[in-house]
């Protein structure tokens, strides 16, 4: 029985391979290769992408301010409890009155989580309301780093 198991595994993994190498093997070999042919290198056109024919301008890296992370990462977290309370509502008959205790607590430890990040200003999007950054002397004697060591905040 389980070697079986261990087939099946190994078969699915075989599976994976051969689809992620289809995935990355086969658009070099299928895709447009202009840019070997002679006359069409010195177009300049060549090397840039196409934007539904309005002309790029300024440069592709540009850097979002860090609200726009702090966002995606709140919603990955407070997305993940609705998959837990999802499965949860599926086995209510099965968990009882037990099982609703530990969803509240669940959720409460979620509200008060949610309340940390609104009081600390996690979730303003003003630069001035976040919480400063601790500054340290440069170059601190071994007195004076030990003393700066202890009243670092997290």
């Amino acid at each position: 029985m389980v070697d079986d198991a261990i087939w099946q595994i190994c078969i699915y993994g075989l599976c994976v391979g051969v689809v992620i190498a289809v995935m990355l093997g086969l658009p070099p070999l299928l895709g447009e290769r202009h840019w070997k042919k002679p006359e069409r290198q010195s177009e300049s056109a060549t090397g840039v992408p196409y934007e539904c024919g309005i002309r790029p301008t300024g440069t592709a890296q540009v850097r979002p301010p860090v609200q726009y992370y702090l966002i995606a990462m709140f919603f990955v977290i407070f997305d993940v409890e609705a998959a837990y309370l999802y499965a949860w509502a599926v086995a209510v008959p099965e968990t009882g009155w037990l099982g609703f205790i530990e969803v509240t607590i669940f959720v409460a430890i979620l509200l008060a989580s949610l309340a940390y990040l609104w009081l600390t200003g996690a979730l303003d999007w003003h630069a001035q309301s976040q919480r400063p950054r601790v500054r340290h002397r440069q170059n601190p004697t071994m007195q004076e780093s030990k003393e700066l060591y202890d009243d670092r905040v997290a």
